[in-house]
């Protein structure tokens, strides 16, 4: 009995069903193509949507067989798949006029293994089943303060990596040095550039898109640049990665979508949302847009993160746990507006551990799904009291006023059960790493443009 990998399988019918057989595939698997295989899963040809259209107009019901309405002469690509082959299959008018435009792989025994977008015909992708190296990860935005974390854990574990960006933060020059591998690769570009992100997208096969402007001051400042960037960017990349069917798009997201929760329970990922700021309405606006735009072949995976904390190659003051730790480091007196706020935190090596998993992790536990991600919840007056018990001589003022209207705490037990997310960093690790490394590293001042995301409005 032949073999058919669960991907592919998915997608395949036998000879023997009815109409209303191909239709529950196409609903399940939101597509409108299956493969039609005898029982010996040897593949006889495929059927559309339009062919049952037709055949229905010509006086058959749902539950007639497929048997005689089979596309038996489909595009097909077969085995040892060369240059040859595909310039005769985009050359040939059937190419242009296939709808959906599907192409399924044949193997040398007559057994389908894969389908394709016609539009990612081409040798490379085709023949990336015959490998057995690793994926090549593209990180968009792969210089900030997540991606430089995750490209240096990414290298070191034998991936393959490009980072595109602007490296508003960083030369390329530099972070080549501090990264230091052959597998790396830097691209100078702007998201925003269809041109560019189509190119560096084309050459690999794990997306990981972390372009954006971050942070509620910077998008309140710069709403309409917010917008061309964590909007109309986002929405070109996700068109991008499923035009070239790319295995995986994590999307990064941010838990401020759920603003207030009133009733201060664990929020999870079926909660309403509340966003609050321009940046998470902007981030639950692109969720739902990439969601409602996937398909079989490319259905993304949003990572909902906390409010990160830690140490990085690209350092950040304006981040809470980072500001109040490199203060302390400096022996600045901090205040703590409010404090009663709930806020879920994650370590910037958590954030980068978890989206590792998501990209060793089989598409099918992954892809299509929504996580939040945090390492611990607490108030910010925590994080002050926290710092007090570590550092008793820290000078720290409370203010019982806030103009910050958000509160909220989250569950990350779907990412425990799924994606066995085990965050490594506690609160009081936490601070005691920043407070070390702004020493270590002699930062005196919290308020450089390096530091500071708001104070690079004009550079993005």
């Amino acid at each position: 009995m032949a073999y058919l990998n669960a991907y592919i399988k998915k997608f395949c019918i036998p000879d023997s069903k009815n109409i209303i057989d191909a239709l529950r595939i196409f609903e399940k698997n939101r597509t409108n193509l299956v493969i039609v295989v005898s029982k010996n899963k040897i593949f006889l040809g495929v059927l559309s949507i339009s062919d049952i259209r037709k055949a229905i107009l010509n006086g058959l019901n749902i539950n007639s067989p497929i048997k005689n309405i089979i596309n038996t002469t489909p595009l097909v690509l077969r085995d040892k798949i060369d240059e040859n082959q595909i310039t005769d299959i985009v050359s040939s008018d059937q190419f242009n006029s296939i709808r959906p435009p599907l192409i399924p792989l044949i193997d040398k025994n007559n057994f389908p293994y894969r389908i394709v977008n016609k539009n990612n015909v081409e040798l490379r992708s085709l023949n990336k089943h015959k490998t057995k190296s690793k994926p090549r990860i593209l990180l968009i935005g792969g210089a900030g303060y997540i991606g430089s974390v995750l490209a240096k854990k990414l290298l070191k574990i034998g991936y393959n990596v490009t980072i595109f960006d602007k490296f508003i933060y960083s030369s390329k020059n530099n972070l080549k040095k501090l990264l230091k591998s052959k597998n790396l690769e830097l691209v100078q570009g702007d998201s925003r550039n269809i041109t560019e992100i189509f190119s560096v997208v084309k050459k690999n096969d794990i997306v990981v898109h972390l372009a954006e402007l971050v942070g509620d001051p910077l998008c309140e400042k710069r709403p309409s640049k917010t917008y061309e960037v964590n909007f109309l960017a986002s929405m070109s990349i996700s068109n991008i990665c499923k035009n070239f069917s790319v295995s995986k798009l994590i999307y990064i997201s941010s838990c401020s979508v759920y603003g207030v929760n009133k009733n201060n329970d664990l929020l999870t990922e079926e909660s309403k949302i509340l966003p609050l700021s321009v940046y998470a309405k902007l981030k639950s606006l692109i969720e739902r847009t990439i969601i409602r735009n996937m398909d079989e072949y490319c259905r993304p995976c949003i990572l909902r993160l906390g409010t990160v904390f830690g140490k990085s190659i690209r350092p950040r003051y304006d981040l809470v746990i980072n500001l109040f730790s490199g203060l302390v480091a400096n022996k600045k007196t901090l205040t703590i507006q409010g404090g009663e706020q709930w806020r879920p935190f994650i370590h910037v090596e958590d954030v980068s551990d978890a989206i590792i998993k998501v990209i060793k992790l089989d598409n099918e536990k992954t892809n299509g799904k929504i996580f939040n991600l945090a390492s611990f919840n607490c108030k910010i007056s925590d994080i002050g009291r926290a710092i007090k018990k570590i550092y008793p001589e820290a000078k720290i003022k409370f203010n019982n006023s806030s103009k910050d209207k958000r509160d909220y705490k989250v569950s990350s037990l779907k990412a425990r059960k799924i994606i066995k997310f085990n965050p490594k960093f506690t609160l009081e690790k936490g601070i005691k790493e920043l407070v070390n490394f702004t020493q270590k590293s002699e930062i005196k001042n919290l308020n450089l443009a390096k530091f500071q995301n708001i104070l690079n409005a004009d550079k993005f």
